[in-house]
C-alpha cells in the first residue's frame, strides 16, 4: 500500500491506495492560526480491520511534525487516536 499527500488551497488529505485504487483516507485543513483541523478519516470496507486508519493518523503525526503545527482533533478518530496515545499530546492545538 502506498500513501499520497494531496493539497489544494486550505485543504488537504493524505490518501491510503491499494494497487492504484483509493482504500481510505484522512483530511485536514490548514487553521487561520497557521495549525491543522483533522477533519475526517474513512477506510473503506473492505479494508477494514487492517489498522489503516492508525497508518494514515500516523501519517499526520508525522507531517505535523515536519511542518512543525499542532493539530486540531474535528474527527472523531483522530480524537480517539489521541486519547490512546497520551504521548502525541505534544501535537494536539
Amino acid at each position: 500500500m502506498e500513501i499520497r499527500q494531496t493539497e489544494s488551497g486550505k485543504e488537504g488529505r493524505f490518501t491510503l491506495y491499494e494497487n492504484e485504487e483509493p482504500a481510505g483516507f484522512i483530511k485536514y485543513e490548514w487553521n487561520s492560526n497557521g495549525n491543522l483541523n483533522a477533519t475526517g478519516t474513512f477506510v473503506d470496507e473492505k479494508y477494514r480491520g487492517q489498522h489503516l486508519g492508525e497508518n494514515l493518523f500516523e501519517q499526520l503525526i508525522n507531517f505535523a511534525r515536519q511542518n512543525d503545527v499542532k493539530i486540531f482533533p474535528i474527527c472523531p478518530f483522530v480524537v480517539k487516536e489521541f486519547e490512546k496515545h497520551p504521548e502525541l499530546d505534544d501535537f494536539l492545538e
